[in-house]
């Protein structure tokens, strides 16, 4: 939900509510979905359940649906694949041939690595989306606060993996090279951007400025997630660790998107019709397409690298689509849907 980034102060009006579906959905599945995070830390770090146990139940569980919850506004919306042809249909031709032909190009590898960072740079995206959300609803809108936001959040998600994996531990993501010089200039970097952002928030709380409690608990939720997620586990425990408090999120605004934009609506298709009535046939249709595709996917892959390169494609698909989808500045109907102005 990259897109959500655009700040519209169209629901800057005083009195607005600062959270972005409610209180409570917010406070347990926007923010409070970071504990499903430390949850898989402390099964897997502290208990030391099978990692493979973890991950199929988060696969199926949340990963693969809420592929589907993308898919529930743009491939089934009879509507958007009209209006989005191009952008939908070209995407998946791209993306579903990509893995294939980087597998025949013997760049297996490159591939394992693509998929890895861009779905690590599409979770920071969502975090800062909602971030963003946050900031929209309460006015929080200073362009120096907007850059040192930005900055904060990028250093305290982005540090975290690069210190692991190319500073300490290259060999757990296979790559022939590491910065290990480079610590120490990034740990003054990560001092003095929290420095400078601790000075600012005293500034603003000594004028008084506007801002919301809601974007400090979102920061407060993830950043030490991350941080002792990459401290404690290597990359194969650290993905469901870190994206599931991802999935839960995107299915909170999407069930929110989908409840408003779609609910009494016939021209759209059965699919958004149905799973905008429902959350009990919104979890159930979307565990049913994740089954359908990450169960095949899995097994195929593991006799034959083309159809592991082409199931990549539904994740690959995904990042790209939901960069282009939560265009709030340009998309009223979206704004109308997550009621921003």
């Amino acid at each position: 939900m990259a897109a959500a980034t655009v700040a519209y102060a169209g629901s800057g009006a005083r009195g607005a509510s600062r959270w972005i579906v409610g209180r409570g959905v917010d406070l347990s599945l926007v923010i409070g979905s970071a504990v499903a995070g430390y949850g898989y830390l402390l099964l897997y770090a502290g208990f030391h359940v099978p990692i493979t146990w973890l991950w199929w139940f988060w696969s199926v569980g949340f990963d693969g649906t809420h592929i589907f919850a993308t898919a529930s506004r743009t491939f089934f919306d009879s509507e958007a694949r009209v209006r989005d042809r191009k952008l939908l249909f070209g995407s998946l031709a791209a993306f579903f041939a990509l893995g294939p032909l980087m597998v025949l190009a013997g760049l297996k590898g490159w591939l394992y690595l693509l998929v890895g960072a861009w779905a690590y740079y599409h979770v920071v995206k969502q975090h800062y989306g909602f971030m963003v959300l946050y900031k929209v609803k309460s006015r929080d809108l200073a362009p120096v606060d907007n850059r040192l936001d930005q900055l904060f959040l990028a250093v305290m998600l982005f540090v975290p993996p690069f210190h692991r994996f190319f500073v300490h531990h290259p060999e757990e993501l296979g790559v022939p090279f590491s910065f290990p010089r480079a610590e120490v200039g990034m740990w003054v970097a990560v001092g003095t951007v929290c420095a400078v952002y601790a000075a600012r928030q005293w500034v603003r709380w000594r004028d008084g400025s506007p801002g919301g409690l809601p974007k400090f608990l979102l920061l407060g939720a993830v950043i030490p997630l991350h941080w002792l997620t990459f401290g404690l586990m290597s990359w194969q425990a650290a993905v469901p660790t870190v994206t599931i408090v991802h999935n839960l999120q995107y299915h909170a605004l999407v069930w929110f998107h989908n409840r408003n934009r779609y609910a009494g609506e016939r021209g759209h298709g059965w699919v958004p019709a149905a799973v905008s009535r429902s959350l009990l046939v919104y979890a159930g249709v979307g565990l049913a397409f994740s089954l359908a595709y990450r169960i095949p996917g899995f097994e195929l892959g593991k006799v034959s690298d083309l159809a592991f390169g082409f199931f990549c494609g539904f994740g690959l698909t995904h990042y790209y689509l939901d960069s282009r989808i939560w265009r709030v500045r340009h998309d009223p109907g979206l704004r109308a849907a997550l009621g921003m102005g």
